[in-house]
């Protein structure tokens, strides 16, 4: 007769975690909240407290340095 585990042994991901950086430029916002790096020919920007991808720029081929710019 076969055993029927009492616990649960197999899960669903619950947040699958995505590359943020290839290597490049990579710059943190003044609050260290926010962080943009290279992602191959991309830019992305990525939030560190929750993880989230905020956005991506595509396409971008010469990103020597990457900045935040303060807007007041």
């Amino acid at each position: 007769m076969a055993y029927k585990a009492e616990f649960k042994t197999t899960f669903d991901p619950s947040r699958v975690i995505q590359p943020i950086y290839t290597g490049g430029s990579v710059a943190v916002g003044q609050d260290g909240r926010l962080l943009a790096t290279c992602l191959g020919e991309d830019a992305l920007l990525t939030d560190l407290d929750t993880g989230a991808h905020l956005a991506r720029i595509e396409g971008v081929s010469d990103m020597d340095h990457l900045h935040f710019a303060r807007v007041d």
